[in-house]
């Protein structure tokens, strides 16, 4: 049977559902988690930048400029400047299968 992860937060015992955080602890911080994503994006933008600098010292803007207008530019950024976190909304693939595990060993009380 898969694990189920257990919220980052502090002092949370609620499952990780998503980003590794409950529902709540992902609502709360939310605007934290996507300013982290955008400094994450600059950084790649910023080390695509150095590299295009250095191969191209004296017409960088152009080689940019030409980067920018090919197809796959957005894939070749990623693949070789950092792979974007995993924004997928589940963490474990077997998510499905560990919930009806779950329910089937739920007692319920009489009077509920």
């Amino acid at each position: 049977m898969g694990r189920i992860k257990i919220c980052k937060e502090a002092d949370c015992k609620d499952a990780a559902t998503t980003g590794g955080y409950c529902r709540l602890h992902y609502l709360c911080n939310w605007k934290k988690i996507k300013q982290a994503k955008q400094r994450r994006k600059a950084r790649k933008l910023e080390g695509y930048i150095q590299s295009v600098m250095r191969r191209h010292p004296k017409d960088y803007i152009e080689a940019i400029r030409r980067d920018i207008r090919s197809p796959g530019f957005e894939r070749r950024v990623e693949e070789g400047f950092g792979q974007e976190e995993d924004t997928s909304l589940f963490d474990e693939p077997a998510y499905d299968e560990e919930i009806d595990e779950l329910i089937r060993k739920l007692k319920i009380e009489k009077g509920y």
